[in-house]
């Protein structure tokens, strides 16, 4: 493969940490904050406050993540035909709200109609955020800004459920305000931007291309199967651990996971802006491949725990790739819609593996249902090179 397959060479002189991408970035660490604290408090407070039932308990976690999912293609128009500060800071205060209103959930309906708010403002407060981000970066330096700004979200999932408990020890009441506090503080720093004028799509009427980027169809594909591997270990690490052996090990896991996911998305960037985007997609969904594999046999506690720093990396420098793949698709006018498509791709694969893992370990066993998530990583790798690299060629020769 030839450099820069992916990307432009960078500019010299470019700027990236500008003060607003130094705020977005300050203010995305603070939301994952608040949303990666409550994570973990919310199953022990529906047993505990709300006295809800194991078999129900599920169904109301999962309120927020599929209403998310579901609303991604309306945030994206709503990014691309208001203006996204606006549109980010009503979002992230909605967010606050939201979080003490568990507190005076009367039963699991109401919560359940707390979360489903929370879902919708959530999912129009990341694409906003998301996508202003990128608007803050140079052109020549967009792997290397996605990268920065999403090793915030790694740093939210290493501190925040550690932070969230913590609270939980003290009283529900300040597991809800903490995250609220974080919220807010969030929603202060995106007060503080000053982006340029942005580019206003002026269509009157709603159609299908504009909740929707067909260029961008490959990509998500790709991406929704390689995220359904993250997905397989976000939901499903700690049965696999409890069947190996090894369940006084998980939580150091994410500890070296979440370390592995911020150390790659600092450097990948770097890699993906000098033009070996294709070279390291390559890497990364074959070492996910080989770690996941590797995790689904071993009873080895270090070598377990070296997995999630191996998986960290290679997922780490996988996942923002992407991202910068479906920007450098996108007219600068549908970069809103460019950045649902790539939350899609995540959400959609997280929620494929909590539907269907479940089903293949009854029928196959955990490990199984892993390795059938790892060899996934071939077909995500095989639809980036026969479809997703040429876009990226034919992209680059035009610009």
């Amino acid at each position: 493969m030839k450099q820069n397959d992916g990307n432009p060479k960078p500019i010299l002189g470019q700027k990236l940490f500008t003060r607003n991408f130094v705020l977005i970035c300050l203010a995305n660490l603070c939301t994952c904050m608040a949303g990666y604290s409550i994570m973990p408090v919310l199953p022990l407070y529906l047993m505990d406050v709300l006295h809800c039932q194991k078999s129900v308990m599920g169904v109301a976690m999962a309120v927020f993540p599929l209403v998310a999912l579901l609303f991604r293609p309306f945030s994206g128009v709503i990014a691309d035909r208001f203006d996204r500060r606006h549109v980010l800071i009503f979002s992230t205060l909605s967010c606050v709200v939201c979080f003490p209103l568990c507190l005076v959930a009367s039963g699991v309906l109401v919560f359940m109609l707390v979360r489903f708010t929370h879902g919708l403002v959530f999912s129009s407060m990341t694409t906003s955020q998301a996508t202003l981000a990128v608007d803050f970066m140079p052109e020549g330096k967009m792997g290397t800004g996605i990268g920065i700004f999403s090793s915030t979200v790694s740093l939210g999932m290493i501190f925040g459920p550690m932070l969230g408990l913590s609270a939980a020890a003290f009283s529900y009441a300040a597991a809800f305000w903490v995250p609220a506090g974080f919220a807010f503080a969030g929603a202060v720093f995106q007060m503080l931007l000053r982006p340029r004028k942005q580019i206003v799509i002026r269509q009157k009427k709603l159609s299908p291309d504009m909740f929707f980027m067909k260029e961008g169809t490959f990509a998500l594909l790709a991406l929704l199967i390689a995220s359904f591997m993250q997905g397989m270990i976000t939901n499903y690490l700690s049965v696999l651990a409890r069947e190996n052996g090894l369940a006084d090990y998980a939580s150091l896991y994410f500890l070296f996971m979440g370390l592995g996911l911020m150390g790659s998305r600092l450097f990948s960037g770097y890699i993906v802006d000098h033009g070996f985007i294709a070279q390291l997609i390559c890497f990364s969904e074959l070492a996910t491949l080989g770690g996941a594999m590797l995790l689904s046999c071993t009873a080895s506690p270090i070598v377990f725990v070296l997995c999630g720093t191996w998986l960290g990396i290679s997922l780490g420098a996988l996942m923002p790739s992407f991202q910068t793949i479906l920007m450098s698709l996108a007219d600068k006018s549908r970069r809103g819609v460019a950045s649902s498509m790539y939350f899609i791709g995540m959400d959609g694969g997280l929620f494929l593996a909590l539907l269907s893992g479940g089903v293949i370990a009854d029928a196959l066993g955990m490990d199984a249902a892993y390795r059938v998530g790892a060899l996934g990583q071939l077909a995500s790798l095989a639809i980036f090179l026969k479809f997703v690299l040429p876009q990226l060629r034919r992209r680059n020769a035009h610009v």
